[in-house]
């Protein structure tokens, strides 16, 4: 894909803009998991305001911080 294409989220209906190989969401960190509850619920991409939801959490699966809080919670109690 050449130059950035108009889509519509498939969560919120709002427009974005996506730049194909080189797109902002290469630099959103998501877990496997937010990626397959992504997947499995939607063809196309999300917004950068929703796939941003997606990766604080607060949309889908736990996000990649909460996942190292319980990984650093556990350590410890291991220790």
């Amino acid at each position: 894909m050449r130059g950035p294409v108009e889509k519509v989220c498939e969560h919120c209906g709002e427009p974005f803009q996506c730049q194909g190989y080189r797109c902002w969401c290469e630099t959103v960190r998501i877990t496997d998991s937010q990626m397959d509850w992504i997947a499995a619920r939607y063809q196309d991409c999300l917004c950068p305001s929703c796939l941003g939801r997606v990766a604080a959490g607060q949309l889908g699966p736990a996000s990649v911080a909460s996942l190292r809080t319980e990984e650093a919670c556990g350590d410890s109690e291991g220790s």
